[in-house]
């Protein structure tokens, strides 16, 4: 399962955002997770304070047990520092 996660940052703050989830080792927590088969942050060339997350699963249980990990509050905590909307695209 991959999904394609953008999130439209609050002005200026998309480098911020990545630095901060990089920096507090969640995204390393989270490419250790069972099941995690890709999880990378990247900026948009194009649309600007816009960070686009790849992320792939190896099905389906696997995403949704990472949703239910303690860390994931922190990654919430960290987007409402940075982040004024978040859009998700899934692909089978």
């Amino acid at each position: 399962m991959v999904l394609h996660v953008y999130y439209t940052c609050k002005p200026g703050m998309a480098v911020a955002f990545i630095l901060s989830l990089k920096e507090s080792g969640l995204q390393e927590k989270i490419r250790a997770e069972d099941g995690c088969l890709q999880y990378d942050y990247c900026l948009s060339y194009e649309q600007k304070d816009t960070v686009v997350l790849l992320e792939r699963w190896q099905d389906e249980a696997a995403q949704a047990a990472h949703m239910a990990q303690p860390h994931m509050e922190d990654v919430r905590r960290l987007k409402a520092a940075y982040t004024i909307d978040t859009r998700l695209e899934r692909f089978a």
